[in-house]
């Protein structure tokens, strides 16, 4: 169980003080996998029917506190944490826009990260995404439903076995932006609320203990959206899960026109 703890913290961001020791690896859990939580990273209502978007994301991992017990108190050790590793990673993203009503628009995307090996540390993610969106004019109002599974590996209780963390997660969120143009360049402005529901199971290799969590998560993000000449999109949120987590998301892409 001690194993395990230590492996959580290598995971997650966040000081796990004042709890008890499960209430600890719990908190570590769930706090990771809102790090793989699939937020907006986008104004609502923006991709017009047969629209495509191209992109990759890179998620900012914030700094973590890898203490564990009390200063002073025998026992008490610093250990690695995610932050000790790279200070953000990489998710690939793809959005289509869909056939909808006049002065409404839809969209689906996917985003997947493959299993491939960097440093010892590998992540298979896989995620969807579906929304709708009132658009009468500059004002949008739009409502997103999202779904993810992750499963990373990393050896963070022994340096030669590779610890296991299962992630799945689903949630939903309403957002509002207001598009201002300048030329050839489109700013909006956005922001919304949400709820993120998430289950984390986590594997010791070396002692086989399997550890589980269930959490609810209050979902908050704001954002910029610029979009220059029509084609080259880019974005940066903020995401914040009150009591939790808070954290940047940036993203990238190139739009096509598939009907033209």
């Amino acid at each position: 169980m001690k194993r395990a703890l230590v492996a959580l913290l290598v995971c997650a961001a966040g000081s796990a003080r004042g709890q008890t020791l499960l209430g600890q690896e719990q908190r570590l859990i769930d706090i990771h996998a809102l790090l793989l939580d699939l937020p907006p990273v986008d104004a609502p209502g923006t991709y017009r029917a047969g629209q495509l978007g191209v992109g990759l994301e890179a998620i900012g991992v914030p700094p973590i506190d890898g203490s564990t017990g009390t200063p002073g108190v025998q026992g008490f050790k610093r250990q690695f944490t995610a932050s000790d590793r790279t200070p953000v990673f990489p998710r690939p993203r793809v959005t289509l826009g869909l056939p909808a009503p006049p002065s409404y628009r839809a969209f689906v995307g996917v985003s997947y990260v493959p299993p491939v090996e960097v440093s010892s540390v590998s992540l298979h993610y896989i995620g969807g995404e579906a929304g709708f969106a009132y658009v009468p004019g500059p004002l949008t109002v739009g409502l997103r439903a999202h779904v993810l599974y992750a499963q990373s590996e990393t050896p963070v209780t022994d340096p030669v076995l590779r610890d296991r963390l299962r992630v799945s997660e689903f949630g939903a969120d309403v957002s509002a932006g207001y598009l201002l143009e300048f030329g050839a360049l489109g700013v909006t402005p956005y922001g919304g609320a949400g709820v993120s529901r998430s289950h984390g199971n986590f594997r010791v290799t070396s002692d086989g203990v399997t550890l589980t969590s269930d959490d609810t998560a209050a979902a908050l993000h704001a954002g910029v959206r610029l979009l220059f000449g029509a084609r080259w999109l880019g974005v940066a949120e903020v995401d914040a899960y009150p009591g939790r987590l808070v954290h940047p998301n940036f993203r990238v892409a190139y739009l096509f026109d598939l009907f033209q």
